[in-house]
């Protein structure tokens, strides 16, 4: 995965793609060996791309997208709501 610097600060790009293209794209800190990086960017993508509307047809257009867009499509990253069994 390539590196992205956002706000300055240089970080690791990991995209996630769902059988329909859907995808999950999180900006994490780079460490040392033995560090532990930190999710500090997320960008949630539908099955398109949301500039043009034209349909992602492979992994490669989503990481293109996501590494020429504005720093302003990045929200701050948060954990996706854990569904709570019912009894």
């Amino acid at each position: 995965m390539p590196n992205l610097t956002l706000n300055g600060i240089e970080y690791e790009m990991v995209n996630t793609v769902a059988d329909d293209m859907s995808s999950t794209n999180v900006l994490r800190t780079i460490v040392e060996e033995g560090e532990t990086s930190v999710n500090t960017y997320r960008l949630n993508l539908p099955t398109y791309n949301p500039m043009s509307q034209n349909p992602f047809t492979e992994a490669q257009q989503i990481e293109d997208f996501c590494v020429h867009i504005s720093e302003n499509f990045w929200a701050p990253y948060f954990e996706d709501p854990v569904e709570e069994e019912s009894e």
